[in-house]
């Protein structure tokens, strides 16, 4: 009898050893963070280069958003992520003068956000040269439009150019718009610049005249008919022609 206790005992205790459930530690995944090239600073120069950083690869990035003041102003899908597309600018001119919130997001593919925020003062752009100031129109020919180099190129008809200090904002003849920035080392020398992208996003298609970012390129301005006229030529053979089809040739002044 006492043989039989034992047994059931040694039996019992034999199922309970068995029975007892597997402990596994389960790995959580590394927090995603982001940074970008705004990180540290307290106020921002006119124009600079924003680019996101995120701690994860390429592959595991489904998409990175810039936002300023809390509103969208550009997607990036691709690495490396510009603000503006790959080589863009992002300048200041049109933001009142004044602190402002810049912020990266990055979302991963399998759903994991971070972001990163600098907040920074942003001073008043400068206004252009004593009489570029102001709206122009010029009619773009057929002709003007075979200088076009991208695949879709601009079309014929009045074009209005207004020229402030928020940049040079270009209306076609179907409405829309383009905003693009211009440098001026001197009173007769412009810089060519790429196209301002501000939110609402988007503003223009994949960031300036060409279908890509913009080269800089150097043109000349001259003011003539008692300041009625504009007269804009590229320094040579601009690589972006469509800005050539546009911009070079005679302008004239709006309401005079």
């Amino acid at each position: 009898m006492l043989l039989g206790v034992a047994a059931i005992l040694l039996f019992a205790t034999g199922c309970s050893s068995s029975a007892s459930p597997a402990h596994t530690s389960t790995a959580s995944p590394t927090p995603v963070v982001v940074t970008s090239t705004l990180a540290g600073m307290s106020s921002l120069p006119l124009r600079i280069h924003w680019e996101a950083m995120p701690s994860v690869p390429p592959a595991q990035v489904s998409e990175v958003d810039f936002l300023i003041d809390g509103r969208l102003g550009w997607v990036e899908n691709v690495a490396p992520y510009f603000y503006g597309d790959d080589g863009n600018w992002l300048v200041t001119s049109f933001l009142t003068p004044g602190k402002h919130s810049f912020t990266v997001r990055v979302i991963t593919v399998s759903g994991q956000q971070a972001t990163s925020t600098v907040n920074a003062v942003v001073a008043a752009s400068p206004s252009p040269p004593a009489g570029l100031a102001g709206t122009w129109t010029r009619t773009v020919t057929p002709d003007d439009v075979k200088k076009a180099t991208s695949d879709m190129p601009p079309p014929p008809g009045i074009w209005h150019l207004t020229i402030g200090s928020v940049g040079w904002k270009l209306l076609d003849p179907h409405g829309g718009m383009l905003l693009f920035d211009v440098g001026y080392p001197a009173a007769t020398t412009l810089e060519m610049r790429p196209t301002i992208e501000y939110p609402p996003f988007p503003n223009s298609n994949n960031g300036g005249f060409c279908g890509d970012t913009d080269p800089v390129f150097t043109w000349t301005a001259s003011i003539g008919g008692d300041g009625k006229t504009l007269t804009l030529h590229p320094a040579g053979n601009d690589p972006c022609g469509d800005r050539e089809a546009i911009l070079e040739g005679s302008w004239s002044r709006v309401g005079q």
